[in-house]
């Protein structure tokens, strides 16, 4: 895809993102200030969540607008474009080792623990 087509849906799904966390926070403000929320076309589409939409399309239009936001997310889209990302096996062979690492960790700290636990137990029936 182009650079432009990524910024544009950045922007998108930012937004999107933004409306959901938004209409979430006007509910719980609505609730705790005890307005009703009420219903504009049906019980999906209510006060709330038509505020948090507006706000968070403006926000996405301001950001998607300033060239400092805009800029900053092309050089970030340019970037991803120049990562040599691993391969297939690569990353397979990498989650095997994360896994049996984690594992051996577990071990060995279940292994101190164990030996503290019963350390402590008898020092404290012993002194």
């Amino acid at each position: 895809m182009r650079q432009k087509t990524w910024v544009g849906l950045f922007f998108i799904v930012a937004g999107l993102i933004i409306a959901f966390v938004l209409s979430l926070a006007f509910q719980s403000t609505f609730a705790a200030l005890r307005i009703t929320d009420s219903e504009i076309l049906g019980e999906r589409v209510t006060v709330t969540g038509v505020l948090g939409l507006v706000v968070a399309a403006l926000a996405a239009v301001g950001c998607a607008t300033w060239p400092k936001t805009r800029s900053f997310v092309e050089h970030v889209i340019d970037e991803l474009y120049k990562v040599n990302w691993p391969s297939w096996e690569e990353t397979k062979i990498n989650t095997a080792v994360v896994i049996v690492t984690s594992i051996i960790s577990a071990v060995i700290l279940g292994a101190f623990d164990i030996s503290f636990g019963w350390a402590s137990t008898w020092l404290g029936d012993h002194l």
